[in-house]
């Protein structure tokens, strides 16, 4: 085994995979529930009644995004497949820093959080890792 493998038990690692995999869902959740504040959180803030529905409805497809993966990587984690379910979380680190990328766009550039939404990049990225080689 090599690392991050070697940090941690298989079942350990099975825990981060599902803490990952609801922290995304709860994400997705988010969107759904308080589109505003997702928005807001990822440093969208509209100023006009027709920016607020956009950002609302963008919310919904960033929610969306997120509830579907969270769904396959519920089903993998149920299934047993811990390799399968660090393939789909390595490759959501790319999603992570993409929207990373994007809140830093936003008006609040690097303030706000930025640094602790690039820390939750290199979580699942640590996370996806660990899953990949159990």
């Amino acid at each position: 085994m090599s690392f991050p493998n070697r940090l941690f038990a298989r079942s350990t690692w099975r825990l981060i995979g599902l803490g990952l995999t609801t922290t995304v869902f709860s994400l997705g959740a988010l969107c759904f529930a308080a589109p505003s504040t997702a928005a807001e959180a990822l440093g969208i803030i509209p100023t006009t009644p027709e920016g607020r529905d956009i950002a609302d409805k963008a919310m919904i497809f960033l929610g969306i995004r997120d509830l579907t993966v969270a769904a396959a990587m519920f089903w993998l984690s149920r299934q047993g497949k811990d390799t399968e379910l660090g393939v789909l979380l390595t490759a959501w680190t790319a999603v992570c820093v993409v929207d990373t990328c994007v809140t830093i766009h936003g008006p609040r550039g690097w303030d706000k959080g930025v640094w602790g939404l690039w820390g939750g990049a290199a979580v699942v990225m640590f996370g996806g890792l660990g899953l990949l080689q159990v």
